[in-house]
This record gives structure tokens, sequence and C-alpha cells, in this order.
């Protein structure tokens, strides 16, 4: 009988890293597990300080972000009856109390414990007390645009203070002129509409973010002293060329603007709009006429957004013919029009409204929406349709009148390629009113009139550098959907992040070091959370379904007692059982009180890894891994845990009668400095 060959990694500080999974998830490297494991302990401020460090639109992120860090979260893979944490939902319990759309009916001194100190001890190695919550468990592991690391790149001496323009204020342009601002750059934003946010403004529907909060954390970062103008489209009366000769360098964070259209038959008739059209009139306030039957092309976020604002626009017009400016009913000084709103939407929904029908190539298990996504566009009566491919658009006299879709065959070829085919005699036509298009965006490029050296992508993007953001011509730079295509709004941060650095080594004509300092703290007594493996996941409390009308943000959020409970949830996956060979007694009650099976003594010569694992071998034993294979009795072997499976619940450590197990705490940050310093 074969033995088994284990394949073994030799942990390094970039293994501990990574096996943090939330915060290696990130786009911007948030340390999800920090902010977490401090609301469970209490300490909400700290909380707020670690998810807003790397990221400035922490209160935007907190409420519509994809959250990729839930989607990593070891939690959810340990088992099938564990579900990840809740991240997303505590990011908001925390900037609603801390960020800048806290308000004074939250009293943080009732709420917060006291703050422990922010700097990662790299040495000595200080006690932590048994007690879940206290000691330095609480620090956190700061990266390169880390708001402290950025102020203190920007104290360097003999450092250059340029002129930045930013085109754009969306979640890439702000990001930019954010971090410029903390390194001490004069920044002047171009915006083409009347406020700041861009696509998170004009392409989110109002039911899904507070916008007088968005609006707060768009104006904290103004506040750092960057200028912004509104109302200001360039290409036309300003250039590009003419920005480039007044500024220091450019930034293009335009965004993707316009919506796709198809080339089918009946495509240019009166009723077939662009999901991104509608959205952007529906959030100006603009009226939209839809009729009573829609029918949305597409299976995307963007589409569940279409469907849903469109049932919106029908439940305003139904019954009535009355038009309400939400634009308007948004102010203070008109909230009676807002109440009439709700009125009107709420005695509309009750009366019977629109018809919305989604039609996807995709089947339900393909769909790209986000599960919350589908499961509320369905408790709100909209009807989704999968496997089904628009033919042609109907009409008469210039409008819509149906539209002909055909049944879908498959998607994708063989080799996992978009390639949809379609049953030949399966047409069937749909009866509607409006036909709107949520199959992809495109951007406008007439922002770049006469610059001739920035060079675009086949695919209608700019092409950049992905290291610095920079374009061919030396001075632009861009980010976000614009040089990437449609992405996550916190994607969209990190370019932010990236081209400012980038604009940053620019102007300064040298290039910047990424050094990584990695900490470890011991943590004595290490325990979890009173029965932290039965606690279950809640969804978030959300608007009753009657209610959902209009301008009502969804989404209600948790209560400060629920986030503390799923914070709670958390496996601390930066907490790590090391091992000490020399006082390991080869006992075994590791390994036998382990309740994941993670543990595993094995023979030296049943291993196989990397030439770094041949060089610890050796290095330990005196002699190369082969050489153990040729004794008759193994006399040699060797402690293997399997990272996945480890909840760090320390009964290891605990069993262990000699003290080889210690239960510690990894961090780590990431320092900026000049390669040739002045």
């Amino acid at each position: 009988m074969c033995a088994l060959i284990y394949d073994v990694t030799v942990p390094d500080p970039e293994y501990y890293r990574k096996m943090v999974k939330c915060q290696e998830a990130c786009p911007v490297y948030t340390d999800s597990r920090g902010y977490v494991t401090a609301i469970a302990r209490g300490a909400l401020e700290l909380a707020y300080e670690i998810s807003h460090d790397p990221n400035p639109l922490s209160t935007v992120c907190g409420r519509i972000c994809g959250a990729p860090c839930e989607t990593a979260c070891r939690r959810g893979m340990i088992g099938p009856d564990f579900e990840p944490v809740a991240i997303r939902p505590l990011k908001r319990v925390v900037t609603e109390r801390f960020g800048p759309e806290a308000s004074s009916k939250y009293d943080p001194s009732s709420e917060n414990m006291a703050m422990p100190p922010l700097d990662i001890p790299l040495s000595p190695k200080p006690a932590c007390p048994a007690i879940p919550g206290q000691g330095p468990d609480f620090i956190y592991s700061r990266v390169r645009w880390s708001r402290q690391t950025l102020q203190s790149l920007a104290t360097q001496p003999g450092r250059k203070r340029g002129k930045v323009a930013v085109i754009g204020a969306g979640p890439v342009g702000m990001t930019v002129a954010n971090d410029l601002a903390l390194l001490g750059h004069q920044v002047v934003i171009f915006e083409g509409g009347p406020k700041t946010g861009g696509m998170m403004r004009y392409g989110v529907p109002v039911y899904r973010i507070d916008q007088d909060a968005m609006d707060a954390e768009m104006q904290q970062i103004l506040d750092l002293g960057v200028e912004i103008r509104y109302n200001t489209p360039i290409g036309k009366e300003i250039t590009l060329p003419d920005l480039r000769r007044e500024y220091d360098a450019v930034f293009l964070g335009i965004g993707l603007m316009e919506g796709r259209k198809l080339s089918i038959p009946g495509a240019d008739l009166d009723g077939v709009i662009t999901a991104v059209d509608m959205l952007l009139n529906y959030n100006l306030g603009y009226k939209v006429e839809l009729g009573k039957r829609v029918i949305v092309v597409g299976g995307g976020d963007v589409a569940m957004d279409a469907a849903r604002t469109a049932l919106r626009l029908g439940q305003l017009g139904a019954e009535q013919n009355q038009e309400v400016d939400e634009t308007a009913a948004r102010s203070d000084e008109e909230s009676e029009a807002m109440r009439t709103a709700l009125d009107v939407a709420r005695t509309a929904l009750r009366l019977g409204v629109a018809n919305v029908q989604v039609i996807s190539l995709e089947s339900w298990d393909e769909l790209p929406a986000s599960r919350f996504e589908l499961e509320e566009a369905v408790e709100e009566g909209i009807q989704i349709s999968t496997r089904l491919g628009p033919n042609r658009v109907i009409g008469e006299n210039g409008g819509v009148t149906g539209l002909e879709v055909i049944e879908v065959q498959s998607v994708f070829d063989e080799s996992g390629r978009f390639n949809p085919q379609y049953k030949i005699g399966s047409e069937k036509i749909l009866e509607c009113d409006t036909v709107i298009l949520a199959i992809g965006q495109r951007a406008n490029l007439e922002v770049l009139g006469g610059a001739d050296d920035v060079v675009i992508s086949p695919r209608g993007l700019v092409q950049i550098d992905p290291q610095t953001g920079q374009t061919s011509a030396p001075d632009v730079f861009a980010g976000g959907d614009v040089a990437s295509g449609p992405r996550l709004i916190i994607s969209a941060v990190r370019d932010g992040h990236i081209a400012a650095l980038g604009i940053e080594q620019f102007l300064q004509g040298r290039e910047m070091e990424i050094k990584t300092q990695a900490g470890w703290t011991d943590l004595p007594g290490h325990v979890m959370f009173e029965a932290w493996t039965k606690k279950e996941r809640h969804k978030t409390p959300s608007l009753p379904v009657e209610r959902r009308t209009g301008i009502s943000v969804i989404d209600l959020g948790y209560s400060l007692e629920r986030a503390i409970e799923e914070g709670s949830r958390c496996l601390e996956c930066s907490v790590q059982t090391v091992f000490d060979g020399s006082k390991c007694i080869l006992c075994n009650g590791c390994v036998d009180v382990c309740p994941w099976d993670c543990l595993k003594i094995v023979r030296v010569d049943q291993m196989t890894g990397d030439e770094t694992l041949h060089q610890v071998v050796e290095g330990q034993l005196g002699a190369p891994i082969g050489a153990w294979s040729r004794e008759g009795v193994p006399s040699v072997a060797a402690m293997l845990k399997d990272d996945e499976s480890c909840t760090r619940c320390a009964l290891c450590a605990k069993r262990c009668p000699t003290g080889a197990i210690t239960m510690e705490a990894f961090r780590f940050q990431e320092v900026l400095t000049y390669q040739n310093p002045w």
C-alpha cells in the first residue's frame, strides 16, 4: 500500500498575508478582519478608522459595494452550514456613527470603548489577555495607500508640489483627488454634471443608496482643499490639450456614460432606450415615460437596477397623470413634495402598476446579477425569463409594440467564450411599450479631442500601464471603467490609488519602493467568542415590499446589537498556530483534539514541495528529504497543518503539554520610500 504524499508549503509573510482572505480579496486591501472584530468588541471608532483608512469611499461601499471580501470569507468555506460574515453591512454600521454622514442621534461615548494604540508592534512581543476583544490583537494591517502612509510620504523633505487636473468626479476621480490632496498637491476636478459621484450618482438608483450620505462623503474629500468645477464638460470649450498646457498632469476618470445598443431590426424605434439613459434621467429627476409594459434585456446588476427602477416609474405614473420632480422632492425645502410623491407611489402600488419583465441569455445558474439583487427583484414582482434572446423589435407608427425573442440553446462555447447559440423556430413575440437595453456600456472619448498621443485599446478603452495608471502620453493618466471596462466601485477606488501614486512618481521624477514590514503578537490564552460556531448570519432588515416605492431606500441596515453579534462570527484568520519543533514530543494530543482534522504528523519522506521546503528540511535535519526515504524504520516526522480548515479555536494550544504551540497574530504594513531620495 502506497503512503500518501503531501504537497507542503513553507509559509512566509506573503503566505500569511494571503491567508487573511477578506483583506486579500478587497481591491484596496481593507483589513476587513480588523474592523469586523473591532465591532464585535465594541470599539466602533477604531472599526471606522480601519474601514476608512485605505478607502475614502467607505460610506458608499458600506451600502452598495459588490463585497468581494464576503465571497472570499473563510467562514463560508469551512462547511455547508457556515455562511460568510456580513462584512458590507458591518461597514455601514460604523460609517453611520463615525463617518461623514454621522448625525447627533448617535452617542459615540456610550457605544465605543477606549482605543488601543494603532502602531504595529514589530518587537518585542507584548502579552495579550485571554479575554476576547482586549489587547494588541486590535491592531490592523496598513497598505501603501492608507491615509497615514500617504500623509507620512507627504512630509518627506524636498518633494515637489504639483498642479493636477482630474476629469470626472466619479469614484476613481474622487479617489485620485483624495490621495493627491493628502500628498500636498493642488487638485482641480472638472465635472460635466451638477454633482459629484459619477455613475454612483447617475447610474445607481436612489432606492439603493442614501444620497445625503454620499454627498457628505464626497464633501469630506473636497474639504481636503480640492477645487471642483461643476457643469464643465471637457472636449468642447475646454479641451484636454488646454488642460495639459495648464497643469502638470491630467487624470481621466470619465467612466462609461453611454449604453450599448443592439443591431437588430427595429432597434431604432421610439421606445427602445438604454438602461444607462433611463437611470441617468431618473436620478436627475426628469420624467421618464415607459408605458405599462416594459421589457429589460440583460441579466446583470444594471439590468436588475433598470427593471426595479422601471417598476417604480410605473408606480409613480399609474392611475394618476401627475408629474413628480424627484430632484426637488429630495430637497429639504420640498419635503411636502416628497411626501406627496410617496403617497402617489403607495396608492399606485395598491391599485396595480406596470408589468416589468427581464429577459436574459443566461440560465438562472449563469445569471451575473448578485443574488440579493435577484431576490429583491422577484420579491417586488418582476418577472425574470432566462434563456431568451432579443431577435427583433416590433413596432407600429414608429413606436414599440413588442419584442420578438428566441430561445437560447447555449451561451458559452466549449472553451468558455461568450458565443450564444439559438433554437431556430422558437421565436415568439412579447407585447411591450418599452424595451430597455442593459447589455453593456461604452465611453464617450470626445474628451480626448486632439490628443492623438493617448492610445485607445481595441475595446475602445484608454490604454494604461496597470502599475501606474499612466497612458501612452507621460503626463496623462487614466483609471476606472474608461480604462478597464465596467467593474465594482471598489475596483475604481483601487485604480484611483494606483494612478495617484503614479502621478506622484511622475511629478517627483523618481520611482517609489514598497517595503513590507511584518510582525507577530503573542496571544496567550487566545479564545474565540462564545458559541461562535453556532452563530448564524442574519439578513439585513429591509423595507416591506409594499413600501418599496419611488425614492425610498430599501436596505435599513443592522442595529448595533445585531452588528456586534455578526462581528463575533469572524474566524480571525490573521491569528495563527505557531509550532516550536524543539518542544514537540510527538504525543499526538493536538491531532486528536482538533475538531476540524487539520493537523497531521507525517514522515518526512511523505512530503514534497518547492526548493524552500528542501532547504528547510536539510537545514533542520542535516540531510535532504531523499535521505530519509532510505531509512528502514522512520526516525523523523513533521507536523503539517491545513490552514484552510483551521478555525483558530486554539484547542491544540490548550492541549499541548509542552507549550510547543502558541497562538499569534500576524500583522503587516507597507511603507513607501523613494529609490533615489533627495
